[in-house]
């Protein structure tokens, strides 16, 4: 129970929430003719006033192999829907409930080796109207690895261009399920807590609640 603890984490620290990337209207056909050029030669040269920014450098491979693994967690998780059957299975709420993340339910198995179909934590958010109180938002992995020289896990399951893991460090994990980071290991012994001093590499996805920061983001600004 100790090691799942330590899973614990919860990005409950994490308030970091991925940056839009703002997107400018055409300002009409005149304007877009006007900086098409015609080259010596009479063709038409583009190149001018058309930035369409950086293009993310990602294979479509990478893409399809990442929708399917993330299709086999919707199909492992949609039981979990009722936030009851997940309790029964062994997932308790740990941590406060936050906004853009809220309430991380930590399962008592997994997380010791990445299985998609296996998230070692479910993420919920309060609605009356949902069975038990509460909508599933989406899951979050935990995965055991060097970081490499991009600071980034090696040999992570998604790739890199599409999902960012974090980890967190000195969290104290108290005998109420409440996560403390400003506690010293002995503190947190003395209070009966369970100490961790670097967390796993973790990352969000959600899958049951579009974030408009991104499948990946580390919030969801639309969990409240």
């Amino acid at each position: 129970m100790k090691k799942t603890l330590s899973v614990l984490l919860l990005s409950w620290s994490c308030f970091l929430a991925g940056s839009a990337v703002a997107q400018s209207a055409p300002t009409g056909v005149g304007h877009d003719m006007h900086d098409m050029h015609m080259s010596p030669n009479h063709e038409m040269d583009m190149s001018h006033g058309h930035d369409h920014g950086a293009a993310v450098p990602v294979t479509y491979s990478d893409l399809t192999q990442t929708a399917a693994m993330l299709e086999k967690a919707r199909h492992a998780t949609e039981k979990y829907k009722d936030v009851r059957v997940a309790e029964a299975d062994g997932y308790r709420a740990i941590g406060p409930d936050v906004p853009g993340m809220g309430i991380h339910y930590v399962g008592s198995k997994g997380g010791a080796s990445f299985d998609i179909e296996q998230p070692p934590i479910l993420l919920y958010e309060k609605n009356r109207s949902a069975a038990g109180g509460f909508e599933l938002v989406g899951v979050s992995y935990l995965f055991s690895a060097a970081a490499g020289p991009d600071g980034q896990p090696q040999g992570a399951p998604f790739p890199k261009t599409l999902a960012q893991w974090h980890r967190h460090a000195n969290l104290c994990v108290l005998v109420d399920r409440s996560v403390r980071s400003n506690l010293s290991e002995s503190d947190c012994a003395a209070q009966g807590g369970d100490f961790t001093a670097e967390t796993q590499w973790m990352v969000h996805a959600w899958i049951w609640k579009d974030s408009p920061t991104g499948v990946f983001a580390p919030t969801n600004p639309s969990v409240q």
